[in-house]
């Protein structure tokens, strides 16, 4: 494994961790019982479905970020899964976890 792949390792396992600690907080909130309050109530499950929102994005995010891994694990990160040609340095910087080429993304 490369000195880079090293880095992004660490980088994709520091996101990987607050994104896990994030789910947890989310899920714990989501979890809570409502309020006796029926308008209290629907605040609350307004908010809810924001949370919910934002807990299907970590949960995705995380599940990236674990292929991501395991592609750097197999030796294969930073080939599109698509066409298998090198996703450009510039591309892998914005989104490390990304598992396509900019073509192949379109």
């Amino acid at each position: 494994m490369s000195k880079d792949h090293s880095e992004i390792r660490a980088l994709l396992e520091g996101k990987l961790k607050e994104l896990e600690e994030r789910a947890q907080r989310l899920e714990n909130r989501l979890s809570q019982p409502g309020e006796a309050d029926s308008e209290e109530n629907a605040i609350l499950r307004e908010n809810d479905e924001v949370l919910e929102g934002l807990n299907d994005l970590t949960v995705h995010d995380i599940h990236q970020i674990r292929l991501a891994l395991d592609r750097i694990e197999h030796g294969t990160y930073g080939l599109c899964t698509e066409c298998g040609r090198a996703i450009a340095k510039a591309r892998l910087n914005a989104l490390p976890f990304t598992s396509t080429c900019v073509e192949c993304a379109r």
